[in-house]
């Protein structure tokens, strides 16, 4: 299974609930990563807002939307309950993995879900004659498409741009943006939106202090 495909953003609403899903933040000042990372980006930030504006977790619909959309999953998959626990487990294990960056080492539980994701999918190396070799998984279905996912994140960890993933500083956006300074030093998705928010608010608190 080959990952890099063709990137249409999502942007479904959910009438019934007034659901508005997204993907990532779509700042127009922030590029998607290179790659394979865009598909991964775009999976760790997968949510949704209520009519508030309230951040929310992705429901089952989504993300089998997402993956049925990047052809990770066929239209003829089911997609359980079971499967949106699996993916929030996973996702929350790469999230993990970008906070501890090189300092820490993975826990040992993060460890254990990325581990298990990646021997469900059947994961092995596939040589090729034309093009280097890819890490891909075995079969098809839910399991395979999960394994595709942790592939991407094992083999951008080697060559080293997984280190470019940061999490938003903005508490209220915590996006997964790919930083692309040259010291690694951004803290924000967007400077224009996520960074100009921080300098509001970091304005306002001293305006408190001084009284």
């Amino acid at each position: 299974m080959l990952v890099s495909v063709t990137c249409q953003p999502i942007s479904v609403v959910y009438t019934q609930r007034i659901m508005a899903a997204f993907d990532f933040s779509p700042h127009g000042d922030t590029p998607p990563a290179p790659g394979d990372l865009e598909l991964l980006q775009r999976f760790l930030n997968l949510h949704v807002h209520d009519a508030e504006g309230t951040h929310l977790e992705p429901p089952a619909e989504q993300i089998r939307g997402f993956l049925v959309e990047r052809s990770l999953l066929s239209e003829q998959e089911r997609f359980t309950h079971a499967d949106r626990e699996t993916y929030l487990a996973l996702r929350d294990a790469i999230r993990n993995l970008i906070l501890a960056g090189d300092d820490e080492p993975v826990s040992p539980r993060d460890a254990d879900v990325l581990d298990r994701i990646g021997l469900a999918s059947g994961l092995h190396p596939h040589f090729h004659a034309v093009h280097p070799p890819t890490l891909e998984p075995k079969g098809t279905g839910v399991a395979a498409a999960y394994g595709a996912v942790v592939a991407i994140a094992f083999v951008s960890a080697f060559d080293g741009s997984f280190d470019h993933l940061k999490l938003c500083a903005d508490e209220t956006c915590r996006s997964v943006f790919y930083d692309r300074s040259k010291n690694r030093s951004g803290r924000w998705c967007s400077m224009s939106t996520c960074g100009n928010r921080a300098k509001v608010r970091a304005w306002r608190e001293r305006q408190r202090a001084d009284g």
